[in-house]
């Protein structure tokens, strides 16, 4: 799984990028042909943005964030698609078993 990072309109650190790292690692999990997972992280004023990018085979899963602490925006942005990945592979277990 190959995950890229980008910021924007702020400075990177090694702290913050090992962060994203680990919690967008754990998304492979729900879904074993996650190929890439595209992480963009910004600030807007007060607020900071996280929006992550999941590609699969055929798929794509999107979910944005924002709040006043980027660890949180991080966290609740991995959060939703943990959700999302999980409602899709319980949506494909359940149709493979009709056919």
């Amino acid at each position: 799984m190959l995950i890229d990072i980008t910021f924007r309109h702020m400075e990177s650190s090694p702290r913050l990028r090992d962060h994203a790292t680990q919690r967008a690692e754990k998304l492979g999990r729900y879904n074993d042909q996650v190929q890439n997972v595209h992480i963009v992280l910004s600030s807007e004023k007060i607020h900071h943005i996280a929006e992550i990018t999941v590609h699969t085979p055929g798929e794509l899963f999107k979910a944005t964030s924002s709040s006043e602490d980027l660890y949180k925006s991080i966290d609740l942005t991995v959060e939703k698609l943990e959700r999302h990945l999980k409602k899709r592979k319980e949506k494909v277990k359940v149709e493979s078993h009709r056919a």
